[in-house]
């Protein structure tokens, strides 16, 4: 197929988070091309059934991961970009080769109507870890020990560097999470200082203050803190906590492998509808995908900080219960995994500004 002709269309970063490099994804009318960095290309033909249809006539994918990369980087855009898709129908002889490391995968499932054809599911796609985490590896065995409160599973060591990376379509660029560091006290020395931050951390202070709070938190093993940025540049700083062992455990019959996390997000440019809607799900997502044995993650704001329940709600989260912790009156709220991906919760849902 000539697809010179497709120079202008709108383009979609794929792989962001892998070493092997991004796939770039362009559309145009009823066509999806995926490009490499050596500049191969591959074209597969978009038809607007129902459901949503790609076919790939000839021997155009093999079963390799190469192969898979391109038909997924052009599925990871459909699921990206389009609400309304639940699944995608494989159509054409050409998928022939690649449907049993789909099948291997979870990346694929019979057509209940037609067990000869093919779905790809959103909800199943989007628990793939491997296509926006930078590592990933096994489950870490379970061994449950007694830390004075509760009994617990042992949790890993902690991960370094980049963890999770996620292009964002509205935004025209990529979301990422890594570890943090002492080399990032500065800004949450600068961000905790902020009146709007202090508010509610009430952790305003000197650099070595800061510097001290994020040497506990490292050194906390069921504490993991984050510096979110978009295009590399910091922005936001998280505190992702398994809630078995964390304060709110006992007034949310915590699971063992449930989530929690705090939030600051440090630059005034990076709040608003369209950022929210863009790092909220992909902090929940990188929580859900770390560990598939995380069944809900659970939320504890403020009690009278009614424009972020109003958004936590709106995002997929329910209400529990309102409690008294230390220091505040917490509404706690939660939001099980079989609703954030059957829901498909990464796209925007309204908020409030």
């Amino acid at each position: 197929m000539n697809i010179s002709h497709l120079a202008s269309a709108s383009l979609f970063r794929a792989f962001t988070s892998q070493a092997a490099g991004s796939l770039i994804v362009q559309h145009h009318a009823a066509t999806l091309v995926v490009s490499n960095k050596e500049g191969g290309q591959t074209a597969l033909s978009l038809s607007e059934r129902d459901p949503i249809t790609l076919t790939v006539n000839g021997s155009v994918l093999g079963n390799d991961e190469a192969e898979l990369r391109t038909a997924c980087a052009a599925l990871e855009y459909l699921f990206s970009t389009r609400p309304d898709i639940a699944a995608v129908g494989l159509a054409g002889d050409g998928w022939a080769q690649m449907i049993p490391l789909l099948l291997q995968r979870g990346l694929c499932l019979p057509d209940p109507a037609t067990p000869s054809q093919f779905l790809v599911m959103a909800d199943m796609f989007w628990q793939v870890p491997d296509f926006w985490k930078v590592t990933v590896l096994p489950a870490y065995p379970r061994h449950d020990r007694f830390d004075g409160k509760t009994f617990h599973p042992v949790r890993p060591p902690k991960p370094t560097g980049r963890l999770y990376s996620r292009y964002i379509p509205w935004l025209g660029g990529v979301i990422s999470f890594d570890a943090a560091t002492h080399d990032d006290v500065p800004h949450l020395h600068r961000w905790m200082n902020n009146p709007r931050i202090n508010e509610f951390w009430h952790e305003a202070g000197d650099q070595s203050r800061h510097s001290a709070y994020l040497e506990t938190m490292l050194n906390d093993p069921h504490m993991l803190p984050l510096i979110g940025r978009f295009n590399d540049q910091a922005f936001s700083y998280f505190e992702v906590y398994w809630a078995k062992e964390d304060l709110i455990g006992s007034y949310c019959n915590a699971g063992d492998y449930d989530r929690g996390c705090h939030v600051i997000i440090g630059e005034e440019e990076y709040r608003g509808k369209a950022w929210f809607t863009a790092w909220l799900p992909s902090l929940l997502h990188y929580m859900f995908l770390d560990d598939a044995r995380t069944q809900r993650i659970v939320q504890e704001p403020q009690a009278n900080h009614y424009r972020q329940l109003k958004n936590l709600h709106r995002s997929g989260f329910s209400h529990i219960a309102t409690v008294d912790f230390p220091g505040k009156r917490a509404a706690i709220l939660s939001i099980s995994r079989q609703h954030f991906f059957s829901s498909r919760l990464w796209h925007p849902q309204p908020v409030t500004s």
